[in-house]
């Protein structure tokens, strides 16, 4: 099998060559960058500060990168640019992969910027810049895809320039950065948005958790809504799709989502939100709450998100602050896969003085949903405490999660994912 023939990855990706680790390439198709890939060298770039080409590339030897040396302070300076043409009103995703070395000396970061321009060539008036795209170090470092979607071009825009900035403290000659497959492209008609884990099903302690879903379509038309759930590989659900017809300024609410929309009646997985996003968007919000009868939680929001929002590494902070007394908190450690390939995936149990004392790791299957109930007794410790914290790490952009439950009222809080610092 599969399985049998892969090597547990070690993510310590510090040098360039053991940082290609399995990156999701972008598709060069509708890239309207010259040589976004780096694969003819920096040909089609304007060098302005030193910048030079690498052979390692995200998808390995030979598949070419731009290397960054530093350059002091918040701002940086621009290290390479762009000019292409754009569409009027045309909505286009920017994104890119970059790598940046632990330093002891010197520490920085990447930032990719888009302007727009009223003349061809990057000329005329300047109508304003997109949100930058920026790279901070992360750890482990490794090879790290962002992207910033739906960057509507204004309607007087007839070109792009797009600008590399590198940034950094220390000595500059300590410090490189490595960049590859920068992509300017149109949207696609759809989105997708991500809700990571909902549930309607019964707690550890007697309590039922149920996920409330709310959609809102604010067109002046009917609009066509696709719900899917996505499930653990031991429990598939690869037929619950659901298409639903929102009408003109109508807000739909399912107040138990696996059961009002998918007819299931115990179940858990990642819901994704498909709709054509021409028109505008459909505003989509969740909560998720224990309903006994007798004493029912507050409940917590649940996020969600762009395909973007996906990271390789995370860190969850504020797991408990103690106040659950003897009857303890309880983490809950989750991860929905959205790629179309098997990932490896490492949660990491830190106590308060930052030490690992234990880890959790599997495979996840494409768009698969999975959940570790109570991590912490599965790393083999005791109930959470104040000041512990949880590190991710995995192959490919993945949506995880940690939800952490009082044990006295069954109440759960949904803790966001943080970048991940850590030398």
């Amino acid at each position: 099998m599969r399985r049998t023939l892969r090597t547990r990855p070690t993510f310590l990706g510090a040098t360039l060559a053991g940082a290609a680790l399995a990156v999701a390439l972008p598709s060069a198709a509708a890239n309207v960058l010259q040589n976004g890939s780096f694969a003819t060298g920096l040909s089609g770039w304007k060098m302005t500060a030193p910048a030079s080409w690498e052979a390692e590339g995200a998808a390995g030897p030979g598949s070419g990168s731009a290397r960054l040396g530093g350059n002091p302070g918040i701002v940086g300076a621009l290290s390479l640019s762009q000019c292409a043409a754009v569409t009027p009103g045309t909505a286009y995703d920017l994104g890119a992969t970059a790598l940046l070395p632990h330093s002891p000396e010197a520490q920085g970061g990447i930032s990719i910027r888009l302007v727009w321009h009223s003349w061809p060539g990057c000329e005329g008036a300047t109508l304003g810049l997109a949100p930058a795209l920026d790279f901070p170090h992360v750890a482990p470092a490794g090879w790290t895809r962002r992207s910033l979607e739906r960057l509507r071009a204004p309607y007087g825009a007839a070109s792009a320039s797009l600008l590399v900035v590198p940034w950094s403290s220390g000595s500059e000659s300590a410090f490189s950065a490595f960049l590859d497959d920068v992509e300017l492209s149109p949207s696609s008609m759809f989105e997708t948005l991500t809700l990571p884990t909902a549930a309607s099903v019964d707690g550890a302690n007697g309590e039922r958790f149920q996920t409330t879903l709310v959609l809102t379509n604010v067109a002046l038309f009917t609009r066509r809504v696709d719900v899917t759930l996505r499930c653990p590989s031991s429990q598939p659900c690869g037929t619950s799709a659901v298409s639903l017809q929102l009408a003109p300024g109508e807000t739909r609410v399912f107040a138990d989502l696996l059961l009002d929309v998918f007819g299931k009646r115990n179940g858990a997985g990642a819901v994704e939100v498909t709709y054509e996003a021409t028109p505008g968007p459909i505003v989509v919000s969740a909560r998720a709450a224990t309903v006994h009868a007798e004493r029912p939680g507050n409940g917590m929001a649940l996020p969600i998100l762009p395909a973007s929002a996906a990271r390789n590494a995370a860190t969850f902070f504020g797991l408990t602050d103690g106040r659950a007394g003897a009857g303890g908190t309880r983490v809950n450690a989750g991860v929905y896969n959205p790629s179309d390939t098997t990932v490896f995936v490492v949660f990491s149990v830190h106590d308060e003085n930052g030490d690992v004392r234990n880890t959790v790791s599997r495979w996840i299957e494409r768009r698969e949903w999975a959940q570790i109930d109570d991590l912490f007794s599965r790393a083999g410790l005791g109930p959470a405490t104040p000041g512990a914290y949880v590190t991710f790490q995995a192959e490919a952009p993945d949506f995880p999660f940690l939800i952490s439950i009082d044990n006295r009222s069954g109440d759960p809080t949904f803790l966001e994912p943080t970048e991940s610092f850590l030398p």
